[in-house]
């Protein structure tokens, strides 16, 4: 295909549909040589404030492939921004799509927190309104920030990154995020902040279903937890804390239940004892399936022990309280 500038009557023909709409090409923004043509930006009311309004920026992309890409993006504020996306052959039906999605559905608050959702339509052929399907979401908090990046490919874990503004957040522990399930992964420390995994199963509906409920499930969590202290953070997920403890030693229980069960079926076969035999055959079988089920790569380790820390709070440089 023509990878040549968008000429006069081109960008006249494309944009048809979207001025019938009420959509005026901004001429100075857009870009003839890229083949892409933005459109004047305009306020939308929207239903969670403050701010009262959310600012559009419409942009519509000539791709190589004979294709187009309508991407609308949403922002509320300076620092949050969310986007929708549609590829297809017809511009008109890839607006149609777009406008056919509620510009409030990309943001929501709670205490202590707004969660930034951003979107894709996929293919758009015009016969029926397709799934949005969640590509990236936000949870930001008081100098903190969650990032969700989910994968297109299906069975592939969406990652998270944490970071957080120069001195708001001591160091995280592990567990941070993998106390709220079997589902997510522990946290590790990178240069930027920290990155973790969240396992998302399904098609595209369940899938984005499920994404959005654990944002709003990490938002409440991060908010509540945040707003206390390690200490209580500590007492509060005591339990759950030991769950991620004994999760996180799977791999090493399974060689140490191999090397178990390989010692001890001969002793149960002298014995006579069939039924302990049995059992113990299948021991090594059930925690290699078990592995199976973590978020990341097996590590043979001893996981660190949960600890009622004694810093009194998140943020760095705080006071130590005596145990």
């Amino acid at each position: 295909m023509s990878t040549l500038p968008l000429t006069h009557h081109e960008i006249l023909a494309l944009v048809e549909p979207f001025a019938r709409r009420g959509r005026h090409v901004d001429l100075g923004a857009s870009d003839r040589a890229a083949r892409r043509i933005l459109f004047r930006p305009r306020d939308l009311a929207a239903a969670v404030a403050p701010p009262a309004t959310l600012h559009e920026t419409l942009a519509l992309e000539s791709l190589d492939t004979g294709s187009f890409r309508v991407t609308r993006t949403l922002r509320e504020g300076p620092a949050l921004s969310a986007t929708l996306s549609a590829t297809g052959t017809r511009p008109g039906d890839l607006l149609a799509a777009i406008e056919a999605i509620d510009p409030c559905r990309h943001f929501s608050r709670g205490a202590g927190y707004t969660i930034v959702r951003s979107y894709s339509l996929g293919w758009v052929d015009g016969s029926v309104q397709p799934t949005p399907a969640l590509t990236e979401g936000i949870v930001q908090l008081d100098g903190v920030r969650c990032s969700l990046q989910l994968s297109g490919v299906r069975g592939v874990a969406a990652e998270i990154a944490l970071t957080a503004e120069r001195g708001r957040l001591r160091d995280a522990p592990e567990d941070l995020l993998a106390v709220l399930g079997w589902s997510w992964a522990r946290l590790i420390r990178t240069p930027l902040g920290w990155k973790s995994r969240l396992r998302l199963r399904g098609k595209v509906a369940r899938k984005t279903a499920s994404a959005e409920a654990a944002l709003e499930l990490a938002a409440r969590h991060l908010a509540r937890t945040l707003a206390g202290s390690p200490q209580e953070f500590h007492e509060r997920l005591r339990l759950a804390r030991w769950g991620v403890f004994f999760r996180r030693g799977i791999p090493v229980l399974t060689f140490l239940g191999i090397v178990i069960a390989v010692a001890l079926i001969p002793r149960q076969v002298v014995e006579g004892n069939p039924r302990a035999w049995i059992l113990l055959f299948h021991v090594p079988t059930a925690l290699i399936a078990l592995s199976f089920c973590l978020q990341e790569l097996a590590q043979y380790e001893i996981p660190p022990v949960p600890r009622r820390s004694a810093a009194g709070s998140w943020e760095k440089g705080a006071t130590l309280r005596t145990q």
